[in-house]
């Protein structure tokens, strides 16, 4: 786990140390009880609503429904939280392989490993803490979150290689 810098291996840890520490911050909310975590989604519920009527959004029909709807809104705040978690270790995941693997087999098999075994594990943590289910279609939104943060990655960096190539 190395990178060529001005002639001297260096070694490539931070980016590994960031994923290992948002790691423990996705399983730290799944190690939160039922009723701890409602209060967490009811507090950014309550941040959006304010969030909302600052803009002027709350009278927009759509918005006012969602925002007046207090099960929808919790649906949305806490599948919501499994999509971003995702995302962003998708993004973290990205920069650590960019920076460390030159063989596309090992990239992979790191990227499939993290991209499978984290929200696996994340459900299955939840289905030992009090009033908290671990689901497989939070398995697949995570998973669907981390993809999306990849795969925009992914075109990021394609665009940034085609643009240095014409400059």
């Amino acid at each position: 786990m190395s990178r060529q810098r001005s002639g001297r291996r260096r070694p490539v840890v931070w980016p590994w140390l960031l994923i290992v520490l948002w790691i423990c911050v996705i399983w730290g909310h799944s190690l939160m009880p039922g009723d701890e975590s409602g209060l967490e989604s009811q507090w950014v519920a309550d941040l959006l609503r304010r969030g909302a009527a600052w803009l002027g959004l709350s009278d927009r029909p759509l918005v006012r429904r969602l925002l007046t709807d207090r099960e929808l809104l919790h649906l949305v705040v806490r599948k919501g939280a499994h999509f971003s978690e995702y995302f962003v270790l998708g993004v973290l995941t990205f920069n650590a392989l960019r920076l460390t693997f030159r063989s596309p087999v090992a990239g992979t098999a790191a990227l499939v490993a993290i991209w499978v075994c984290v929200p696996g594990i994340d459900e299955t943590i939840q289905r030992f803490v009090p009033s908290r289910v671990g689901a497989t279609a939070d398995v697949l939104l995570d998973m669907c979150g981390f993809a999306c943060s990849f795969i925009l990655c992914l075109l990021l960096a394609g665009l940034g290689r085609m643009g240095r190539r014409r400059g």
